[in-house]
């Protein structure tokens, strides 16, 4: 699948490149198609030899008849018309997944329901991120899946998670806090304790590779390394059934996997951006 899915987006690229030839094809196919269905004649051409080895002698005879299309000329430039359509439709998609965000924090429209001073939250994040050594779109996409910026969401599942990583009881305890302590901080504050628990997890782990890896790091640290068939959750496990939206292929288990296509379907921004330290090399 990855493969086809390299394949296919390489494909849309050449076809972002040549957008404006596949439209000129496009029109000049549609106008041609139009002109020869209102055609009230056609040409035949026909090769008269004589005796001998005499050079054939083209004749061209037009004749006022009904018009009737050759089959394969036909299917052929549907064929090619039915290409531009797809190639445009490709245009279009990968624009959306490839696209270029305008200025600003990522995300920064959903954040702003819920936090009541941005700039200092924005400024906050992209500390954070430089920090950790991840794209601040990384950091915004994992805060929005987890708790959509509400600093004070509760898991409604009882799992007990709260804030805007859903920091579960016994995580705060081994970081010195509670859940009820955090969960009464403002965006900004909560933060400092976002960074406390994603560089914990980086130190025992090891850097952050990718988004999934990232988002991994909160869900469930174990996995991070792990191949994309790991495990997290299986059916009837509580754990899974507190976190069975995650399960893609509704398949009974959360995997890698699972989790990877997840990110790359709601995130793609988040998704394609590499780290800072790649991308000064």
């Amino acid at each position: 699948m990855a493969i086809l899915q390299i394949f296919f987006d390489k494909f849309a690229k050449f076809i972002c490149n040549y957008k404006y030839l596949f439209s000129y094809l496009h029109k000049f196919l549609s106008n041609t198609l139009n002109k020869i269905a209102k055609m009230k004649a056609f040409i035949t051409l026909e090769k008269i030899f004589s005796s001998g080895f005499e050079t054939p002698k083209p004749v061209i005879h037009i004749q006022p008849l009904n018009f009737s299309l050759n089959t394969r000329l036909l299917t052929t430039l549907l064929g090619i018309l039915l290409l531009t359509n797809a190639g445009s439709f490709l245009i279009g998609k990968w624009r959306n997944v490839y696209s270029v965000e305008p200025p600003g924090l990522y995300l920064s429209e959903k954040a702003s329901v819920y936090v009541t001073d941005f700039p200092s939250f924005e400024m906050k994040v992209k500390e954070i991120a430089a920090k950790l050594n991840v794209p601040p779109e990384w950091l915004m996409a994992v805060m929005y899946s987890e708790s959509r910026f509400d600093a004070s969401a509760e898991n409604f599942r009882g799992s007990g998670a709260v804030g805007l990583i859903q920091f579960m009881p016994a995580t705060a305890k081994d970081m010195g806090t509670s859940t009820q302590k955090i969960g009464q901080l403002n965006h900004v504050e909560q933060l400092d304790w976002v960074y406390e628990y994603m560089q914990m997890v980086r130190n025992k782990y090891g850097e952050y590779e990718s988004l999934t890896d990232f988002y991994l790091a909160i869900l469930y640290p174990k996995a991070r390394r792990q191949e994309m068939c790991y495990t997290l959750y299986a059916n009837p496990s509580k754990p899974y059934k507190q976190n069975s939206g995650l399960d893609i292929d509704k398949d009974g288990q959360v995997t890698v996997h699972d989790i990877d296509k997840r990110m790359k379907r709601i995130y793609p921004t988040a998704y394609i951006k590499r780290k800072p330290s790649e991308t000064k090399l």
